[in-house]
């Protein structure tokens, strides 16, 4: 990394220290005895020091609230980038305590915890001045009973009960603290199997840039359907961009009004047409004119039914003697 990427004022993370604040650029006197160095000013306790550049990294702080690793090395490493100075941390499957041991330079207050006596046992022996309990990692209420005497409660929890546990154990125990600790705790993980999950989720939403989005209306996106990965003919029309078509039944009849007039004519308008299919038609879609209210097919019905009806009165009067009937 370039020592030009570090600035004054910036937080770093000091290689086996902790978190400390840039006050000084690197030295650049030829005659100095930190030329090549940079001063810094830890966070725990205000002391400066000079420190080389490779000693000193970047920090991010994520927003998301739990961190997944696969590995002991990766673990560690989250779990040294997530933890500030300030922060009591409690480490849930703390085996013989050397990670909690590692990260106790780096936060106010830190507690390990095994279900393990044994485990326990060793811990306390190899770092006496540090705090092991043997607790059950599912026991809520003892966990929370061992933070800072403040009552401030833990900002951060790291659960290792073995990389390759249990799917189902890990899953139920990380889901548990999610619940019960407060939103801003982090949570860092060490197992194989529920990253390997995770990675294989994806969340689905409906941004713009999802091409499976359904497009809404006002969104200044027009109706005709768009293939979303550019093969194909049909795509998806939104549900609030569709708009109503003609009411099917109303285009029935019409055309159907339209094509018995056309039979009526055809048939000459003679007695015993009522039994043909333009006629069975007829009755057909004058009893759906009547349940509608005298709708268009209603209406279009009796149009055609007074036009025939003057036909027949016109035959009448043009009746001759010898019965001939007209036209």
């Amino acid at each position: 990394m370039s020592t030009s990427d570090f600035t004054v004022g910036e937080i770093v993370d000091v290689r086996n220290y902790g978190r400390a604040e840039v006050v000084e650029p690197i030295v650049t006197e030829a005659g100095s005895r930190f030329y090549g160095r940079i001063r810094i000013k830890y966070q725990c306790d205000g002391n400066t020091y000079y420190a080389r550049p490779e000693n000193l990294r970047k920090t991010v702080q994520v927003k998301q609230r739990v961190l997944l690793c696969h590995s002991t090395t990766h673990y560690r490493t989250c779990a040294a980038s997530v933890v500030n100075w300030n922060d009591a941390v409690l480490e849930v499957g703390s085996h013989e305590g050397e990670c909690t041991w590692l990260l106790s330079r780096r936060c106010r207050y830190i507690v390990g915890v095994d279900k393990s006596p044994a485990t326990i046992a060793a811990a306390r022996r190899r770092y006496p001045e540090l705090r092991f309990e043997e607790v059950d990692g599912f026991h809520v209420p003892a966990l929370k009973a061992l933070g800072p005497p403040d009552g401030s409660g833990f900002s951060v929890v790291l659960v290792d009960i073995g990389g390759i546990a249990n799917l189902s154990t890990v899953a139920a125990l990380v889901g548990l603290y999610y619940k019960e600790f407060p939103f801003s705790t982090k949570i860092v993980v060490k197992s194989v199997f529920l990253k390997r999950l995770v990675e294989d989720c994806l969340p689905y939403n409906t941004e713009k840039s999802n091409p499976w989005a359904l497009v809404h209306a006002g969104d200044g996106a027009d109706d005709t359907a768009v293939p979303a990965s550019g093969s194909g003919s049909t795509g998806v029309r939104g549900t609030s961009s569709v708009h109503p078509d003609p009411d099917p039944d109303t285009a029935q009849i019409e055309e159907e009004a339209e094509a018995e007039g056309v039979e009526e004519a055809a048939e000459g308008h003679v007695e015993g047409a009522g039994e043909g299919p333009a006629a069975r038609m007829s009755l057909a879609k004058g009893g759906f004119g009547e349940r509608q209210g005298g709708g268009v097919g209603g209406r279009a019905r009796k149009m055609m039914g007074s036009s025939a009806k003057g036909t027949e009165e016109s035959c009448e009067r043009e009746t001759g003697p010898g019965g001939e009937t007209c036209g």
